[in-house]
């Protein structure tokens, strides 16, 4: 794992020594991403550089790493996992190695099949091909964008970086808040790609390219999920199902160092777990577990069970509340963009705790969303499905409002089953709904929509298209992006077999009501049927539990109080982020209090708050402050 940086003139300009500074003062800003190797390059117009933590090849896979006749050279974040296999076919087709890295894969196989070399790619990545004879760089994101890459564009240049702060090293970009992001942060907690917090640096778009030149920089889509047309039986899927997953973790296990696995005590990452211990040759396995001080959220129990089932070496850690609630400015440094997702705590802490002990591990990401693991993903309750039947001025008039005395949860479930997809589940996800997340950010209407992903996912079936909607947007925008940046900040590499994209395709390809039971409300139903012979059946049968932290008792043992000090004199505000009226009038408002979501509303102001005063009023520097 590692991060990557360049930069490229327009207009044939040639890079002086100033060009070369930059880009060494931006791989240095993300230097913990990389801590142990680090390679540059300028020529012409271009510069490029990169930190390397160093996983394949540790002694010689040193970048950038050139091509035979040193006319194309690449740096790469991430892993290829099936370079073993694509380095014998090219050295059969005459191409000569220097190293046993996979990073040198990467350089012949762009000079044997150009761009169309991505789709050979069984890996995670972020990939700059500096093609010298061309003077041009191809710039890479993976297919759900494990790995991140920010670019941006001025008139005389394009630059690129790992990390959002690494741009902000270059005194002339412009950084600008962007107040639909704003927005659309207050309502879903996250940003989705291609937007950023500026206005005028973007994400590249996962499964896309950015072909940079002198004429500046284009963004093109290389990959989209590829269902296939066969519908095998029920059983045949579980064992076929099995067969991926047993494969997906075999090649996420090359490594020159150890690996371990993230173990949660969920169904995802137990099911990795398990197939990691199967393949694994030698003693157990290294398995890391973070537990809460409260009950309620702490699954150390199913945790244990699992690794005493398959003989791993455990390693436990509780999260106190008086240390989330410390390192929540570091945190929000190391994230680039504001989160409104809790599991920042606990993914930062499961990471350093296997970081004391290895460099590598395995993580259970990506189930829900492939296979039907959230309850979004039911058509509705009974009660639910006889309430949108009756007459559409009875429920908007008479029982909604009745409802909605009753209880806060029945209002607003009598509200959500007012709205069609791809709006129920915008509100359905929302922290704050889109219209008062406009209000709070000085927007006259809402403008965040599920639409564009929806009609991506034209042509799969009701169920399956909101499973596709997540895994283009809160997948790659909140999940991912959190463990990259938390797993990072403590220099270890996260590798997801569960987002194999044969994986992908394959579960894509998967009637909904193998993932989806409507009629029983089961969810996950063929994952888990699949993984009943591997895992403990408690583990199989035990109800879902997000990775999120405890928020509500948090709040009450001071962030809230905390929160509310940092809101009283607001750099958002000050800043134009929030409505200072729209503001006071919700935290003064005490029914709020009562409100279900009230934590992670707070999370969410608070999440604002941080990245206004560290990127805005301290330019991505390193916070000195604490709560």
């Amino acid at each position: 794992m590692c991060g990557i940086a360049g930069l490229f003139l327009r207009d044939g300009a040639v890079a002086d020594g100033g060009a070369e500074r930059l880009v060494r003062e931006m791989v240095e800003r993300i230097g913990y991403r990389g801590p142990i190797d680090r390679g540059f390059l300028q020529d012409g117009s271009g510069s490029i550089g990169m930190c390397r933590l160093s996983i394949i090849d540790v002694a010689g896979g040193h970048q950038p790493i050139f091509n035979e006749d040193s006319s194309v050279a690449v740096i790469l974040n991430g892993q290829i996992y099936n370079y073993l296999e694509l380095m014998a076919e090219l050295k059969e087709k005459g191409h000569r190695f220097r190293t046993q890295s996979d990073t040198e894969v990467l350089v012949h196989l762009y000079e044997q099949e150009g761009e169309a070399m991505l789709s050979r790619l069984n890996g995670m990545f972020a990939i700059a091909i500096f093609d010298l004879a061309r003077r041009s760089i191809l710039l890479a994101r993976d297919r759900l964008g494990v790995k991140p890459v920010y670019w941006a564009q001025r008139a005389d240049r394009t630059v690129f970086a790992s990390e959002l702060k690494a741009l902000l090293c270059d005194a002339g970009q412009p950084a600008s808040p962007d107040p639909e992001s704003i927005a659309e942060f207050l309502t879903l907690g996250y940003i989705r790609a291609p937007r950023t917090p500026f206005r005028e640096i973007g994400k590249l778009r996962p499964g896309h390219l950015l072909r940079i030149d002198r004429n500046g920089a284009k963004e093109v889509r290389w990959w989209r999920i590829d269902p296939r047309a066969e519908h095998p039986s029920y059983q045949a899927s579980c064992e076929r199902l099995r067969e991926l997953i047993d494969d997906a973790v075999f090649l996420r296990l090359r490594s020159d160092v150890p690996v371990g696995t993230l173990l949660s005590g969920g169904l995802d990452s137990s099911a990795v777990t398990a197939a990691h211990a199967r393949r694994n040759p030698g003693p157990g396995i290294q398995a890391f577990t973070i537990g809460y001080e409260n009950a309620l959220f702490d699954e150390v129990p199913y945790a244990k069970l699992v690794a005493e089932s398959v003989h791993a070496e455990h390693h436990v850690e509780t999260v106190r509340a008086d240390e989330a609630i410390r390192l929540l400015p570091l945190l929000a440094w190391h994230l680039d963009e504001p989160s409104g997702d809790s599991a920042i705590v606990s993914t930062y802490q499961i990471s350093r705790l296997a970081a004391s002990r290895l460099r590598v591990v395995l993580s259970g990401v990506g189930g829900d969303e492939m296979f039907g693991g959230y309850p979004r993903y039911f058509e509705g309750t009974p009660a639910e499905h006889v309430y949108r039947r009756l007459p559409r001025g009875m429920r908007r008039s008479l029982l909604a409002p009745l409802l909605g005395l009753v209880s806060d949860s029945w209002g607003w479930r009598a509200r959500l089953n007012e709205r069609e997809q791809p709006d129920r589940m915008l509100w359905q996800s929302s922290v704050f709904d889109p219209d008062h997340a406009a209000r709070l950010a000085g927007r006259a209407t809402a403008s965040v929509s599920f639409a564009p992903e929806y009609a991506n996912a034209a042509g799969a079936d009701a169920v399956d298209r909101l499973m596709l909607v997540d895994l283009q947007s809160y997948l790659s925008d909140d999940i991912l992006h959190i463990t990259d940046r938390m797993s990072m900040a403590v220099s270890l590499e996260v590798r997801e077999p569960l987002l194999d994209h044969r994986l992908i395709d394959f579960a894509a390809s998967l009637p909904s009501s193998y993932k989806v039971d409507q009629r029983r409300r089961l969810w996950k139903r063929c994952f888990k049927d699949a993984m009943a012979p591997w895992l403990p059946r408690p583990i199989v049968e035990r109800p879902k539990s997000g990775f999120g932290g405890p928020v509500r008792s948090w709040m009450e043992r001071g962030l809230e109080a905390a929160a509310l000090r940092l809101l009283a004199d607001s750099s958002a505000v000050r800043r134009g982020l929030l409505d200072g009226a729209q503001l006071r009038r919700y935290l003064e408002d005490r029914a709020s209090y009562d409100s279900i979501r009230r934590g992670a509303r707070m999370w969410n102001l608070l999440s604002l708050e941080l990245w206004s005063r560290i990127f805005l009023d301290g330019r991505g520097e390193r916070p000195s402050f604490a709560l």
